[in-house]
């Protein structure tokens, strides 16, 4: 698959072709963009509200209310190619890498239905990219309640549907990513040679954040600080040293804060007993979305990490978004221009194998 930069024609809603502040044309991939299928949705949802997983049901009435009212306003943006084309050129956004939304990940299904599902929602993200090549990509999705099926889906992503990347969440059903089962699989993603773009749906102990939205506020960065840390403290990344690990909404509350976590490792023995590296050797083999609202978070992640390890992502279309991804990198005045075009989406282009 072999993209350009594209040139539109600029109009008063705004021109895909983004011009930065010195003038000049960046490539600009979107890591963090979801597509519904709403085949697969009709499939589960007898059985995913029987179960007590249906969609964005977390959090008071109030939280649910809001929910139920924004997957509704948002459906254009879902089913509409063309007017997510149209929103991409607002964004100044040339491709779109897109997944699956995270309560469509169905690991809690019977490991036959799991399977059945992520082939039929990995199509119909292929047949979205099929529709325009120039300006989407696709991560696909796999049934992690059972390794083997998972390990079949992935190749068949990768190798029959030309997808460049996996999208999982922070745990399967409960059970962490650490977990021993789930080897065949990592061995397999790093074999391949394509992203993992992990992205929370929720969090565990949902009972605790109920008010306020907390469940996405709090409980999403608190999802994937636990689950960074189990691929570092279960060895997965010590396994595994080629795989290519993308941490939605900027990595959670953990890379702002892993101080405390190498000092444990110096300290306790009980801590990363097992490790031959400290944590900051695995954290820094990770990548981060700009998914933070905050022009110095942003600054702060390039400081720590570098300007190649952060990628452009919008949430697109969610209303925990960020609507203007590109002016949100724009306004980080500590970045050079080189900065900015690895992370609008060189960084992308080279993780995913994007030819410009």
């Amino acid at each position: 698959m072999f993209f350009n930069c594209i040139n539109r024609a600029p109009s008063t809603e705004g021109s895909g072709s983004h011009t930065a502040s010195r003038g000049s044309r960046s490539l600009t991939v979107d890591i963090h963009c979801h597509r519904e299928s709403a085949a697969a949705g009709d499939l589960m949802r007898d059985e995913a509200v029987r179960t007590g997983h249906a969609a964005l049901q977390s959090g008071n009435e109030q939280t649910q209310a809001v929910n139920a009212r924004q997957l509704i306003d948002i459906k254009p943006k879902m089913t509409s190619l063309d007017e997510r084309l149209a929103d991409m050129d607002r964004m100044g956004v040339d491709i779109q890498a897109i997944s699956v939304p995270p309560y469509q990940y169905y690991y809690w299904a019977e490991a036959e239905v799991g399977r059945h599902v992520s082939r039929m929602m990995n199509d119909f993200l292929a047949e979205t990219v099929a529709t325009n090549e120039e300006r989407f990509v696709a991560l696909g999705t796999v049934p992690l309640q059972d390794t083997d099926m998972a390990v079949i889906e992935l190749e068949r992503c990768v190798r029959e549907l030309d997808m460049r990347g996996v999208e999982i969440s922070t745990n399967v059903n409960g059970e962490e990513l650490s977990s021993r089962r789930l080897e065949k699989f990592f061995a397999k993603v790093e074999e391949l040679d394509v992203l993992v773009f992990i992205h929370p749906a929720g969090f565990t102990h949902a009972d605790r954040l109920r008010d306020d939205y907390f469940i996405n506020l709090i409980g999403h960065p608190i999802e994937s600080t636990l689950a960074v840390s189990q691929l570092i403290f279960g060895g997965v990344l010590e396994r595994h040293p080629g795989l290519k690990v993308c941490i939605a909404h900027g990595g959670g509350y953990l890379p702002a804060y892993a101080g405390r976590m190498e000092h444990g490792y110096h300290a306790r023995a009980d801590c990363g007993a097992n490790l031959p590296q400290p944590p900051s050797a695995y954290l820094k083999r990770l990548y981060f979305d700009t998914m933070v609202f905050d022009p110095d978070q942003i600054a702060y992640l390039v400081s720590k990490y570098g300007p190649d390890h952060v990628l452009l992502g919008s949430d697109y279309p969610y209303d925990m978004g960020e609507a203007d991804p590109v002016a949100l990198v724009d306004s980080v005045s500590a970045l050079s221009n080189d900065d900015r075009d690895a992370i609008y989406g060189l960084n992308a282009a080279r993780l995913l194998k994007l030819s410009r």
